[in-house]
């Protein structure tokens, strides 16, 4: 099983300081994957375009950082789903397609209204009910 993380609004509130997570917001997200080993993560933050998979990786725990795998391409399109459309051709590119798969994110104008998606609220970040439905999705998937 795949997650597609996106940070902003996620691991990091938007009315936090850009430049970092905000540490509750990383651990409850961290606690909710750590007990399901056969999850890989693929980031799809913007922070990919700035910031190399290396210092991804340190952002998070040891354990966390090995099972991240990579990060989508920048696709542009006039298309309102283009985060969606960047997953899809990570699948795609991958040899992965049937995989199953879920995004956690802030902005749901990424996707299209049947995607796996796990919504979090941007003021919020990942929070109890976000790993509720992460767990929802798991469990569905298992």
């Amino acid at each position: 099983m795949y997650i597609f993380l996106d940070f902003d609004g996620v691991l990091r509130r938007l009315t936090s300081d850009p430049s970092k997570f905000e540490q509750d917001c990383l651990d409850r997200f961290e606690s909710a994957v750590r007990p399901l080993p056969d999850i890989k993560i693929v980031i799809t933050s913007t922070w990919r375009l700035a910031v190399s998979i290396k210092q991804i990786h340190s952002f998070f725990s040891p354990v966390i950082a090995e099972r991240i795998v990579g990060i989508t391409p920048e696709i542009y399109s006039p298309s309102a789903s283009t985060r969606y459309e960047e997953i899809k051709q990570y699948l795609t590119d991958h040899k992965i397609d049937n995989e199953f798969w879920v995004a956690i994110d802030d902005d749901p104008e990424g996707f299209p209204h049947s995607a796996p998606l796990v919504l979090t609220d941007p003021d919020e970040g990942f929070n109890i009910s976000s790993k509720d439905k992460l767990w929802q999705f798991v469990a569905n998937e298992y």
